[in-house]
């Protein structure tokens, strides 16, 4: 399959799924919903669409990912990882969707922007009930619409503070997980969209963040230093988190720039690897009005 080198692991570790717990059931208990067969109704309106997709609103872009294989580990079935700008991108989608008739089959795809040849070419499946003609250049498809979901990872919604559901997913109807605390952020709904329910914030998660940090630092320098790295990192993400999130409520942290540094402290020491990880939450505060004020609050925070 010409899909091989974007096929993703899903063995993550167990306290990847303790920290993604309450989104990986509130994501359960929508697919319940997709029926076990299409009807020869029309497949464009909800309340879950056949080809269900999940739209998860991710500036760090972690959230959608690993939840992307999560949701693959659960289902026991591979997760296809599509870049928007691979050369062969759609043949990769395509092939992934010729998968689902043998079962399962979970896609990720980072969105850019409202168009381009990923979205054209899922609308175009829907279209063709996920089937496509052999051609000069193309093998013939024939996949399970049931089978297939595709979860959207936005890491650059352009309109979110009115509107972060993207026109690239329209009209296929499905669910936005909202990590958003009002009104104004909840996405304009198509027909057929449900907007799940906002997960606990960082904030509520630190223990399980604490758990994912040092799962993954395990071995890592010494035990006395790597005990204080996990617990200065926690504190500075959850900060972070917390002190941007009142100007952008779709920002998160996403713990691969800790453990980039923690992975550092064999050779650079404790207050090196603090002070590393510190610049680059700081460098990671999205550009705005009144951007350089926030990053000088948080400088003295952390």
């Amino acid at each position: 399959m010409s899909s091989a080198r974007t096929r993703l692991p899903t063995d993550l570790p167990d306290a990847v799924g303790e920290y993604f717990a309450p989104e990986l059931s509130t994501v359960a208990s929508y697919l319940d919903r997709v029926p076990a067969a299409l009807d020869d109704g029309d497949p464009t309106v909800g309340p879950v669409h056949p080809v269900p997709w999940l739209y998860v609103a991710d500036l760090t872009g972690w959230r959608g990912l690993a939840l992307a294989r999560l949701l693959a580990a659960r289902r026991d079935c591979p997760c296809y990882g599509l870049s928007a700008l691979a050369a062969d991108a759609v043949e990769t989608l395509w092939a992934a969707v010729d998968r689902s008739a043998d079962g399962p089959v979970v896609v990720h795809l980072e969105l850019r922007g409202d168009a381009g040849p990923i979205p054209a070419a899922l609308r175009e499946a829907l279209r063709r009930g996920y089937e496509r003609p052999a051609g000069p250049d193309a093998d013939a498809v024939a996949g399970d619409p049931t089978n297939v979901v595709v979860v959207f990872t936005d890491t650059d919604p352009s309109k979110r503070l009115d509107s972060p559901l993207p026109d690239a997913t329209t009209p296929v109807s499905g669910a936005a997980l909202s990590y958003a605390p009002r009104d104004s952020m909840t996405p304009e709904q198509p027909a057929g969209t449900t907007t799940l329910p906002a997960p606990p914030a960082l904030g509520d998660r630190t223990d399980e963040l604490a758990a994912v940090l040092s799962a993954a630092l395990d071995g890592t320098g010494s035990e006395s230093d790597r005990e204080q790295y996990v617990d200065s990192a926690v504190e500075a993400l959850a900060t972070t988190h917390a002190a941007v999130g009142r100007r952008d409520l779709l920002f998160d942290v996403s713990p691969r720039v800790a453990l980039a540094h923690g992975h550092r402290l064999p050779a650079v020491g404790l207050d090196d690897a603090l002070a590393g990880l510190r610049r680059d939450l700081l460098a990671r505060v999205p550009e705005s009005p009144g951007s350089e004020e926030l990053r000088a609050t948080l400088a003295d925070l952390l």
